[in-house]
């Protein structure tokens, strides 16, 4: 693209930037307190990216696929350079923490093929441990990379030259888990993101302006594309620096996310809209009274479709310490296109538009002129990127939309990945659609997402998947669990997944929602149950089948807080979760919950002791006796999610008064363990 710097991979775009601004610290890392914990420089990265690649082709690895499990941290990052400079495809993956962990993680191994496993020497012991089990069924090298490092001479070591349509690495999409589905994504499909990223935030291809516009500070998890792409690799393209954190160290006290940007005065940063929920949720009045948000000038929110409550509570709140509403970025994108395909105008704020619901019923975008109860807010994702060129389509027939009518998105883009690992019929499928009635040749990926072009700009409105068809009308998930969250405060926002089952040939609406405060009676739970159902039924002409009520935490989502309806409705038609309420149209059904009196224990041990009152208050979160209770099993199989372990690690360190890091997470995935 016509200004930028152009590379032909990103081994050139590193050695280069090494060459150039070697001295220069390209990664600031800080630790769970925010203070820095390491740093590397443009030629440290190239230095340890040589010593590794030279250590991976001595052991006969060159263009084998290659796993990738550590923490987020810096050795990550070399890892995934070093794979690359060895002509290794590297395959960034999460180190599993319980059983449905290691089932997915099987899965990536096998499909990819891989030639080893890299980590670091503080995992290695769990991740051998995983690899011996016979029950697992894998063959595989564990090398830890600090070691493998640490033992060699990369002097004369000649970096491998990828051609840009080679694939620089695997993606493995969120919810790939009986087919995992790896993006094959090219070094000429991540140059082109670069630059398409680099001018919706800057809009400028001046590198030494936007270099001042490009200070950047992420929690993102590195091993997804938003993480990787938009917090790693990018700020490499631009030569910049960025500072980073572990998502652990945000969902344990998100304040330091918050003081970080402001006492660097940071430009960039952004997350899903649960991110920006949890911040409005967990930040204190004291602690705002620290904070000068004031430089923040770009805060993009990736999650799709983007929720306005969610911006609107959080500006209110973090209003009074500087942020700025017109610093939201709402932006859209997906592994398939590398990461990014459209956003907001820089510090424009977020657009919105009141949709009427009877014509979005019906497939139809139509605005009206202010938020009305029979009318839907739609947040705009923004202008296309560079070079991209998006259009609607009926997902069925093929045809191109007429303008206002919802249908498929489908993304011609130079970002637009090659296809999925070793699926080529389906790849071309997904990657290489044509519309009915175009010769021109040009192909298309589809998206699975459906949206409007309004005004130019792209509104993201659903997924093909996740519509709710009832008696033939279109219903979008997010808007019903918003209405049902905006009865009542018990409902957690956010944290609701409403889905179609059929039932005798005819399509009904269930939800499945978590309530804030698992200690009501069922009396309780009944009459909230029926106002959410009320105001579904008042608000969109539905009434839900069931209204499934269950404790915080239980909802499942993918690691990026997305919420994941096909696996939630899986959960209620298996009957693989326990309710706290259920009620239904045709008959409630109640499960009851035990009334359960606190009995006088006589001190054994302490460490018996800390185990009782762990055991209770994980019993208490789960609505569940605490002799059910096995701490001996992960906090996945437990059915705790992230932010609640991380709750649970404060009160064990808060008992025991010792400070517990959030990364010992990893290394002892179960209270037991701690």
């Amino acid at each position: 693209m016509k200004g930028f710097p152009e590379f032909k991979n990103l081994v050139q775009m590193s050695s280069e930037r090494a060459a150039g601004r070697g001295d220069n610290t390209f990664v600031s890392f800080l630790s769970e307190s925010g203070a820095p914990e390491g740093n590397i420089t443009f030629s440290g990265l190239d230095e340890a990216s040589r010593k590794i690649a030279a250590g991976l082709v001595a052991k006969g690895l060159s263009g084998r696929n290659l796993m990738l499990l550590y923490v987020p941290g810096l050795d990550y990052i070399k890892a995934f350079f070093g794979c690359m400079y060895a002509g290794c495809v590297p395959v960034p993956a999460y180190p599993p923490m319980g059983a449905r962990d290691i089932d997915r993680l099987k899965r990536v191994v096998q499909d990819c093929d891989a030639g080893a496993i890299l980590s670091s020497s503080m995992l290695m012991p769990m991740i051998e441990a995983w690899v011996a089990n016979p029950s697992n069924g894998m063959n595989l090298d564990c090398i830890p990379t600090d070691t493998l490092m640490a033992g060699q001479d990369a002097s004369g070591f000649e970096a491998f030259d990828a051609e840009p349509s080679d694939v620089a690495f695997l993606q493995y999409t969120s919810g790939s888990t009986g087919h995992p589905k790896g993006v094959m994504v090219s070094h000429e499909n991540l140059i082109a993101n670069f630059q398409q990223i680099v001018w919706s935030f800057a809009h400028s291809n001046d590198m030494d302006n936007v270099l001042s516009k490009l200070k950047t500070v992420i929690w993102l998890p590195p091993f997804h594309d938003m993480g990787l792409i938009g917090g790693v690799l990018t700020p490499i393209y631009a030569g910049t620096e960025v500072t980073l954190m572990s998502p652990l160290t945000f969902l344990k006290n998100p304040f330091v996310w918050l003081k970080t940007i402001s006492d660097l005065g940071a430009i960039i940063s952004g997350g899903p809209n649960f991110s920006y929920q949890y911040c409005a949720r967990k930040i204190t009045d004291e602690q705002l009274q620290q904070l000068d948000l004031s430089s923040w000038q770009v805060a993009f929110n990736g999650a799709e479709p983007i929720q306005v409550d969610s911006l609107n509570t959080f500006a209110d709140k973090f209003g009074e310490c500087g942020f700025n509403a017109n610093a939201f970025l709402p932006c859209y994108g997906l592994a398939e296109a590398t990461l990014f395909v459209a956003g907001s105008p820089a510090s424009r704020g977020a657009k919105v538009v009141n949709a009427d619901l009877d014509q979005l019923a019906k497939g139809t975008v139509k605005p009206v002129e202010s938020a009305k109860s029979d009318s839907a807010p739609l947040v705009s994702s923004g202008e296309l990127a560079i070079e991209t060129d998006v259009r609607i389509v009926d997902p069925k027939s093929h045809e191109e939309c007429a303008p206002g009518d919802v249908g498929e998105i489908w993304v011609n883009s130079p970002s637009v990945a090659k296809g999925y690992w070793d699926k080529p019929s389906f790849s071309d499928s997904v990657f290489r659609a044509t519309m009915k009635g175009d010769d021109s040749g040009k192909t298309y990926m589809r998206t699975g997402d459906l949206g409007v072009m309004h005004e130019d700009e792209l509104f993201v409105t659903g997924r093909i998947k996740e519509l709710i068809i009832v008696a033939g009308r279109n219903h979008y998930p997010q808007d019903i669990e918003f209405s049902l969250q905006a009865s009542n405060p018990t409902f957690r926002k956010g944290c609701g997944a409403a889905f179609a089952i059929s039932d005798s040939g005819k399509e009904h609406l269930v939800i499945m929602q978590e309530v804030a405060n698992a200690g009501g009676d069922q009396t309780d739970f009944q009459q909230l149950a029926l106002a959410g159902s009320r105001a579904v039924a008042t608000r969109h002409g539905i009434t839900p089948k069931a209204v499934v009520l269950i404790a915080q935490g239980t909802l499942p989502k993918t690691s990026s807080g997305k919420i994941q309806r096909t696996e939630a409705k899986k959960l209620y038609e298996l009957g693989n979760f326990a309710p706290l309420h259920t009620m239904e149209t045709s008959s409630t059904q109640v499960v009851r919950k035990s009334d359960r009196k606190e009995e006088a224990r006589p001190f054994t041990d302490w460490q018996t002791e800390l185990y009782c009152e762990m055991q209770t208050w994980v019993s208490d979160k789960l609505n569940v006796e605490p002799h059910h209770i096995d701490l001996g099993v992960t906090f996945s199989e437990l059915g705790v999610d992230s932010i609640e372990a991380i709750d649970l690690v404060d009160r064990l360190q808060d008992r025991i008064e010792r400070t517990i890091p959030a990364t010992e997470l990893m290394r002892y995935p179960t209270v037991k363990a701690l």
